[in-house]
């Protein structure tokens, strides 16, 4: 035994002792840590000046207070004007008293709403510090800290300490940039040297946080942030180094490519299989307080449970975000929603703690899948879970798995009324145990074919108090065959695709061509294979005595050419409207719009745009292609856009999301062809970008020689 135990030993000091280069390749290998992956629910904490006027329009970010005054919004320039005066942002500073903070209170609330870990604004994209930053003073001229100013008092330091008394973990939210920091606007490069650098170390040194999630980093490359070579500090010499977390905001294009943790935000539909992710919301809309925001502008109850199960089940995190007053109080609001958070996570959080995503995140009702919400997701979709709408699916229950224990967990948004329910594809063991987690109590169950019918007792609110989701434990079950991948691409010239499937470990892997679920009599696959038309592609792993893998599907799209329209009496560029929106969700906010500009544009970027926020483009003409080809369109954009060629749409990227990259493909012959591109941005960070590329040629911007539009 003693033989054994050194070398385990050995490898686990050289485990610990790994050295992270200051390259993405490295660094990326470093794993998350276990505590977070195991805790899954924090709590989003955005406090600053910001607090003090507490104000936007419903649909925006009250944390961008002063980007607002900044840039002419008009409803903030309207409220600030008659409750402040000619007195400026800074100004507001003496108002940020926080005279009533109670950290311990604070703490004990996170506590009891379930949540594992907080993340506190410790400076925002305003630059004012909630800990004693002697270089946010000094580059700024004047105090601007909450040491300096305000309350006079640390507290990002408090907070910390009375969260270290519970069982929640101390994270900080800090902005790599600052809107108008005068030596961010006069040297950028001094400004990371000088300023930004020295604040992450002294925050790293000092307060040790186990989250250190950075933001603003859309402004400038990692290079310019110098983000590689402060990850391999942080994770090789820092006094966080072992239990750190980070994220994915570290440089523009870095986002969901390169980072510990990816961070959709209000993208409840972004999945990410193959790495980590966690998705940040606010309980209305705004992270900041909003004085303008009413009790029906916030998530209910049961739809932020709702929220926090779903993210679970797909192997993600929720962050789910308050904003405290001036005063240094939680609204009651808020305070409510996390206890009662905490209500059912006191009795369920079995299916949620130390959980991963199953083969099958989700079962959905008979119905319409397409169906997509205004708002990208939130209370809408959930609204749909518990009380549909005739004709659309909606998710029946939720899983999630504990791998250590062997156990699965059905989590149902609502009490079956006929005490009976069906999980689709789950064969059993015999001797399966089920029980209803909350009471313990067994129940009674038979299998139909492959489906797993069980019966649940007569619903009694005596004994039955979860109230927003009802969980199903299987024990003893859930172990699966890992899960398919398909690659599918196009040889060059041909628009015929060739379908190519694997699985870990030598799966044997089964497939049908009609959509239907592959089963141990389906086609096995043994080599590369194309089709003469289009068709649903579908395959499943098989392993051993284990349950099938999850189904992998797509669309093997057989394309045909689309023929180059004769048009006469064109000009170089292309039409564009421009549009001043009202909190725009979708592409089609815009068509129900007046344009309040027109133009001509050589080129699709985002200059055309009449304003930061809540704006519009649609680009109407001619894309004219030099040759026959197979073109590859990849449509980026922060928020919504829809790219159509001859009236096809090519890539749908509607809604309101960050800024990813979508793609599409069209056959084009040789020259003029109808094209449209329309987009929408809300609030926040703004994108657009359109390129493409022929076979394996390089991707690149679109060519301004090739638009025209028609007089």
């Amino acid at each position: 035994m003693r033989k054994l135990i050194i070398p385990l030993l050995l490898i686990a000091q050289s485990l610990s002792a790994q050295t992270y280069q200051p390259t993405w390749e490295s660094l990326d290998t470093r794993p998350v840590p276990q505590w977070y992956k195991d805790g899954k629910f924090g709590i989003f904490i955005h406090w600053g000046v910001y607090s003090v006027p507490g104000y936007c329009a419903k649909g925006n970010y009250a944390e961008w207070y002063q980007n607002g005054l900044m840039n002419g919004d008009t409803a903030r320039l309207k409220y600030h004007k008659e409750k402040f005066g000619n007195r400026s942002y800074y100004d507001l500073a003496t108002d940020f008293k926080a005279e009533l903070f109670n950290p311990d209170e604070w703490a004990k609330v996170f506590e009891r709403s379930g949540a594992k870990y907080i993340v506190l604004t410790s400076k925002h994209h305003d630059g004012f510090c909630l800990w004693p930053s002697k270089d946010a003073n000094r580059d700024w001229g004047f105090a601007w800290n909450a040491v300096d100013a305000g309350p006079h008092r640390d507290l990002l330091g408090d907070l910390f300490a009375a969260v270290r008394k519970t069982s929640v973990h101390p994270g900080m939210y800090y902005s790599l940039y600052e809107w108008y920091n005068p030596l961010w606007l006069k040297d950028r490069k001094q400004y990371v040297a000088t300023h930004m650098w020295p604040q992450m170390k002294d925050l790293i040194n000092n307060y040790k946080p186990d989250v250190f999630w950075t933001d603003g980093e859309w402004d400038g490359a990692d290079s310019l942030w110098k983000s590689q070579e402060f990850l391999a500090w942080l994770y090789n010499e820092s006094p966080s180094k072992k239990n750190i977390v980070t994220v994915d905001r570290w440089g523009s294009g870095v986002r969901f490519h390169h980072g510990l943790v990816y961070t959709p935000e209000y993208q409840p539909d972004l999945d990410f299989q193959d790495h980590y992710w966690e998705e940040s919301r606010g309980m209305g809309f705004s992270y900041g307080y909003n004085r303008e925001e009413d009790a029906w502008d916030y998530n209910s109850a049961q739809s932020l449970v709702l929220q926090l199960i779903d993210k679970v089940s797909r192997g993600g995190n929720f962050l789910l975000d308050i904003g405290p007053d001036e005063h240094g109080k939680i609204p009651p609001i808020m305070q409510e929603r996390l206890l009662q958070i905490g209500d059912w996570m006191n009795i369920n959080n079995e299916a949620i703690y130390g959980t991963q995503r199953w083969r099958a995140a989700s079962q959905w009702s008979e119905g319409r899948k397409d169906y997509k919400p205004k708002n990208g997701g939130g209370d809408i979709l959930l609204k749909l879970t518990v009380d549909p709408e005739p004709g659309y699916a909606v998710k029946e229950c939720f899983f999630t798995y504990n791998a250590k224990t062997n156990n699965l967990y059905a989590l149902l948004p609502q009490y079956p009324s006929s005490k009976k329910f069906i999980i689709h594809d789950l064969p059993l063991n015999a001797d399966t145990k089920i029980e209803l987690l909350e009471t313990h109590q067994t129940l009674k169950w038979q299998q139909q074919g492959n489906d797993l019918e069980i019966e649940l007792p007569e619903f009694d609110p005596n004994k039955i108090k979860s109230q927003y989701a009802f969980v199903i434990k299987i024990n003893n079950t859930g172990a699966f065959a890992l899960g398919t991948k398909i690659d599918v691409h196009y040889p060059e010239h041909s628009l015929k695709p060739v379908a190519s499937l694997s699985s870990s470990q030598g799966n044997e892997i089964r497939y049908t061509l009609d959509g239907s679920a592959p089963t141990q009599q389906s086609q096995l696959y043994t080599a590369p294979f194309s089709v003469d038309k289009t068709q649903t592609l579908s395959a499943r792993a098989f392993a051993g005595n284990v349950l099938p893998g999850n189904i992998a599907t797509t669309t093997l799209h057989v394309y045909e050419w689309k023929h180059a329209t004769d048009v006469e009496g064109v000009s170089r560029g292309l039409l564009v409207k421009k549009y001043l929106l009202n909190s725009p969700g979708l592409v089609s906010d815009i068509e129900k719009t007046e344009p309040s500009s027109t133009g001509v544009s050589l080129f699709i970027s985002l200059h055309d745009t009449l304003r930061r926020e809540n704006t519009g483009l649609i680009y109407d003409g001619f894309i004219k292609v030099p040759s026959d080809g197979f073109y590859n369109f990849y449509l980026s954009s922060d928020d919504g856009s829809i790219l159509k060629i001859d009236d096809d749409v090519i890539v749908d990227y509607d809604g309101l999301h960050g800024d990813d990259e979508m793609t599409g493909k069209a056959a084009l012959k040789k020259g003029y062809h109808k094209f449209r591109l329309s987009y929408f941005q809300g609030t926040g960070n703004a994108a657009l970008s359109l390129k493409f590329n022929a076979g394996n040629s390089e991707k690149k911007e679109i060519p301004a020689s090739w638009f025209y539009f028609k007089k």
